[in-house]
This record gives C-alpha cells, sequence and structure tokens, in this order.
C-alpha cells in the first residue's frame, strides 16, 4: 500500500530554511497494539503554518527537525481500515478522531499512567504524532497509523455515518486543547470578562466554551482581520464586542528586529485597546486572558492597562517570544499566567466527542467548516501550501482552511 504525506524538510539546514512538499512513500506493517486509518478530514491550523513556514520560525523548529523531516498533524477524522489493536475496543470499519497525544512508557510515570496528562510527562518523553521527538508521522497524510491513547471512537462501523457527520470531528483534537486550557483552573470558570487575542480556529473556539460555560459573560476579540473579527462577532453579537488590530502594529510585532520608535506607537495602541475593552467590560478591566495568537502578540498585553489583578491569563498560542514581568505586573495580587498545552485526560478527549454530539457540531459547522476553504483532495492541499510558503505570508493573513483527502468517500 502507498501513501501520500504533506512532509516538510530542510530546504537549506545551515540557513534554518524549510519547504513543504507532497510525497509517495510505504505504509509498515503494524505493530501491537496500533491502527491504519484512512484520513477523511484534516483541519489546517495556526499550529501548522507555524512549523511549516519557510523561515523555519517555530519555537520548537529544532525539535520538529529532529529527524530532518517531519509529517504534521495531530488532528483529524479517519475510518480504521487495518488494526492490530485489541478486537474488543476498536474494529475496522470504526470511525477515530486523532488527538494526537501518546504517553512516555515508563510505568511509574504519575503524569501519563494516573493523570493521562502526556505533555506533562515526568521523564519528558511523551510525544505528540506529526511533531518530532522520533514521533510517529502525523495526519497530514492518505494514510496514518495511530498508537494506543492518540484517537478516540467517534462513530462505530454499523453507525454508518455520512462525511457531513465526520467532519465537525475533525476539531475534536483542537477543542479538547482549547477546553482543557479553559478549564484546568477552576476558578477560570467564574472569570466574566474574557480578553480574547486571536479569531483563529482555537479563538473562535475559546469564545463558544466560554460564551456556553458563562452565558452573561463578556468577550473583547483582538485580530488583524475583520473578516474572522465578524464571524467571532456572530457567535453572540450581545455579548462579544471586537477591535481591530493595526496592520503595521501585528507586522511590527512579528519582525525580528522593530523600527526605532514603534514602542510609542504599540503603547498608543495599548491605551485604545485598554479604552474600548473597559468599556465593554463595564468600566472593569478583564480577569481572563487567552491568547490564542500564533504570532508575537504579548506585548499588547503584558501591562498594567490590560491585566488586573487575579487575571488568569492563558498563553495558548506559539509566537509569543517571551512574557514581561515588570515591576508593575509583580504587584498584581492573584495574577496567574498558567501555561497549557495538550488535550487534556482521557475524560476530556471523550467528552468533548459527547459534546460534539450534543450540539457543537452546529457551532463547528456554521463558524469553522463553513467559513473556511475546502481543499478537495491532498493535492490541492499542497497547492494552497504553496500559495501561502511562496512568498510566506504573515500568519495572521493564512486563510481558514481543511483538507478532505478521499473527496470520493460519501460514508
Amino acid at each position: 500500500m502507498r501513501n501520500l504525506q504533506i512532509t516538510t524538510r530542510w530546504l537549506n539546514k545551515e540557513q534554518k530554511t524549510l519547504k513543504t512538499t507532497l510525497e509517495e512513500a510505504g505504509v509498515r506493517e503494524l505493530r501491537q497494539g496500533e491502527i491504519l486509518v484512512e484520513m477523511l478530514a484534516i483541519p489546517m491550523h495556526g499550529s501548522f503554518w507555524l512549523a511549516s513556514h519557510p523561515d523555519g520560525i517555530h519555537p520548537r523548529r529544532d525539535e520538529f527537525m529532529i529527524d530532518d523531516e517531519f509529517v504534521f498533524g495531530n488532528g483529524g477524522v479517519g475510518r480504521v481500515i487495518q488494526s492490530n489493536a485489541d478486537a474488543r475496543e476498536i474494529a475496522v470499519g470504526d470511525y477515530v478522531t486523532v488527538f494526537g497525544h501518546v504517553p512516555c512508557e515508563h510505568y511509574d510515570c504519575y503524569a501519563c499512567t494516573v493523570l493521562h496528562r502526556y505533555t506533562e510527562c515526568d521523564y519528558g518523553e511523551s510525544t505528540i504524532i506529526g511533531h518530532g521527538k522520533h514521533s510517529y508521522d502525523g495526519s497530514y497524510a492518505k494514510y496514518v497509523v495511530l498508537p494506543k491513547y492518540s484517537y478516540e471512537i467517534c462513530y462505530r462501523k454499523h453507525e454508518n455515518p455520512t462525511i457531513q457527520q465526520l467532519m465537525p470531528f475533525m476539531f475534536g483534537f483542537l477543542i479538547a486543547d482549547v477546553r482543557n486550557a479553559l478549564t484546568r483552573h477552576a476558578d477560570s470558570l467564574r472569570m466574566r470578562r474574557l480578553l480574547l487575542v486571536g479569531s483563529g480556529f482555537s479563538g473562535l473556539i475559546a469564545a463558544y466554551i466560554h460564551n456556553r460555560t458563562c452565558p452573561e459573560s463578556r468577550i473583547f476579540v483582538l485580530d488583524s482581520s475583520e473578516e474572522r473579527l465578524a464571524v467571532i462577532k456572530a457567535i453572540d453579537p450581545e455579548s462579544i464586542e471586537t477591535y481591530v488590530l493595526p496592520e503595521e502594529i501585528v507586522g511590527e510585532l512579528n519582525n525580528k528586529q522593530q523600527s526605532l520608535g514603534f514602542r510609542h506607537e504599540l503603547n498608543s495602541s495599548i491605551e485604545d485597546i485598554a479604552k474600548k475593552m473597559k468599556t465593554h467590560f463595564g468600566g472593569r478591566g478583564c480577569n481572563l486572558l487567552f491568547d490564542s495568537s500564533s504570532g508575537n502578540t504579548a506585548p499588547i498585553w503584558d501591562n498594567k492597562n490590560i491585566l488586573s489583578p487575579s487575571t488568569h491569563c492563558i498563553p495558548f498560542g506559539f509566537g509569543s517570544h517571551y512574557i514581561l514581568l515588570n515591576k508593575d505586573l509583580i504587584q498584581f495580587s492573584g495574577l496567574n499566567i498558567m501555561m497549557s498545552r495538550g488535550v487534556g485526560n482521557i475524560r476530556n478527549r471523550k467528552e468533548v466527542i459527547e459534546l460534539i454530539k450534543a450540539g457543537a457540531s452546529a457551532f463547528i459547522e456554521e463558524h469553522l467548516i463553513e467559513p473556511a476553504i475546502r481543499l478537495e483532495g491532498l493535492e490541492e492541499g499542497i497547492k494552497y501550501i504553496d500559495e501561502m510558503h511562496n512568498p510566506p505570508r504573515p500568519l495572521h493573513q493564512v486563510g481558514h482552511a481543511y483538507i478532505i483527502p478521499n473527496p470520493n468517500f460519501n460514508g
């Protein structure tokens, strides 16, 4: 059996530049506990564009490139076509949501064997498929080999789901990731004033989850794309207000060397953001911050104009260079900066499956799938990647998209 994989490798190793192509490869025999999945729908989200960027800008670039190449993808939905796993748990013809996280092999790892929070592995040996560290190839492919714990069943074979029923589950991993971040600290659930930075896939999901969990909350969203902000505001026009970040500010933040006088321009923008945000929050600052941007956006919010004492800050995106705790923020009692990575424990993953079936699928279809670009086949996928990479588009200008590797699948 031959496979097609979207593969990123060195273009110039000395200059640390990357090239992404569609390549043919074989499919190895399955080891004990593994399944082979035919991918049916794959979302192209910010982490891919960051990891595959031709200039090699991902902060964990060297981890991704430890084998000089990687096949990205830790999400999507697919159908099991071969299995060497326990037949009592999964069978050929079942449908799975890819979550991508794999525990280490140490019996005494508390994080992996008890908590099932693999990204917090005691030994630092857990992996995410398609994310380097000698991990399994990812799901940006026609077929993918999945080990135990890296997926959850969304439908059994006899349920005969249609592709329309299956497609929302391609976002299962991302919903679990965002939900894990927002619920990790119990007090975050009582926060009613959310400042959301970025309105990509993760930002949309964060707004939806927080709006449904805290119906009386208010949300203020920052992004440079008016189109994306319109989509996120439509979730709840009364409680969500938006702010268009100036393109030149976003561009400068992401430059390696910022121009003279930029700090003055940034401070002026921060003051304007703070004024409009506090108007939306009834004169108060935010008490929950979720930064889902893939750009260097921490300088917008790591200051006393934006944050308040007891604010919970969740830097969810990967693009910020650092978070500055200056003398003002050090005095903010209760300020909580919490890193959250990964899809959470088994309970969170299984609950996400049920949430999608219970009604979240309607949100996913309306706000994540319909506005995105549908790419029919991996060949169309690589054409879109080439378009975004040549020349490299700023990450905030890359359009939402997803790939249907087998356009002929009818369920």
